[in-house]
């Protein structure tokens, strides 16, 4: 359920695409410093929108400078993490627990890669981030547990199955920005969130179906094979997607940013438009969590 959240680079200007790289990179490192280098694997591009969007509102301006990357000797230009960077951080930690967790306690099989990784990866940095957000940390295992309850029950409202993760989202921004997160964010966080669902569920169902795993659009339908599913559910699947879009855009009209506006806007307007297109369109593959 991560790595959606990308931007049109095609549409970017050049200032805001190496703006986007560098705080790409100074979360990674944040990661590897705050969580050990192995944590570094979780860096997406969800949580590097997170991290750009609250330290614009919180009118944090970026600090860079150039760094040697694990990956490649050359250095690269990374803004440097700061302590809301560490809060995202920890953010990005306690999803990636309960992501894990919940896709254990679903499987119909197990899987060995995840497993060791929540074991030896994520579980012990978890109590760190639990220890700093408790109240999310409640928040999560909860609406998790409601994800799931609805799950067993049959439910067939994508509304319904897609408000937990929705309420998820809004609340860590919620939890981060304080006093500062104003109605119109927690809005445009809640719809993101949404989008997010949404989209995971469609650009999965084949993977879903040939792994038995449940997905939200099998709820009173035969499913049989892909190209029959967009045949059969286009129209409704684009109205689902586009709806939170507008939703989306129109929350983030009334939000000023004086900072990261550029590659925000991108994002949020053209960005999650292009992702939209591509998953519906069924273009290559999707999950994507570098950049």
């Amino acid at each position: 359920m991560f790595g959606y959240v990308i931007p049109d680079k095609m549409n970017m200007f050049m200032k805001d695409y190496y703006n986007y790289k560098a705080y790409y990179c100074g979360l990674c490192k944040r990661i590897g410093i705050d969580c050990g280098q192995l944590m570094r694997i979780s860096t997406n591009y969800d949580m590097v929108f997170f991290d750009m969007f609250c330290h614009a509102v919180m009118e944090v301006s970026p600090k860079y400078h150039d760094e040697p990357c694990i990956l490649s000797p050359k250095k690269k230009t990374v803004v440097k993490g700061d302590e809301l960077t560490d809060k995202v951080v920890d953010i990005n930690t306690l999803l990636m627990y309960y992501k894990l967790l919940d896709d254990k306690l679903d499987s119909k099989k197990a899987d060995i890669a995840k497993s060791l990784a929540r074991s030896l990866v994520v579980s012990g940095k978890y109590k760190k981030a639990k220890k700093n957000f408790p109240e999310l940390d409640n928040l999560f295992a909860s609406e998790y547990e409601r994800l799931r309850d609805m799950e067993k029950q049959g439910t067939f409202s994508i509304d319904m199955l897609a408000d937990p993760f929705a309420n998820m989202l809004s609340q860590s921004v919620k939890s981060v920005l304080g006093d500062k997160c104003s109605s119109d964010i927690e809005n445009m966080f809640y719809y993101l969130g949404k989008w997010v669902y949404i989209i995971d569920a469609v650009d999965d169902v084949e993977k879903d179906f040939k792994n038995k795993e449940f997905n939200p659009f099998f709820v009173g339908y035969n499913y049989q094979n892909q190209d029959k599913f967009f045949e059969d559910k286009g129209k409704e699947l684009e109205f689902l997607l586009m709806s939170s879009y507008n939703a989306i855009k129109n929350a983030y009209k009334n939000i000023e940013l004086k900072f990261n506006e550029g590659a925000i806007t991108n994002i949020l307007w053209y960005g999650i438009l292009m992702r939209t297109q591509d998953v519906l369109g069924r273009k290559g593959n999707c999950k994507k969590i570098r950049i």
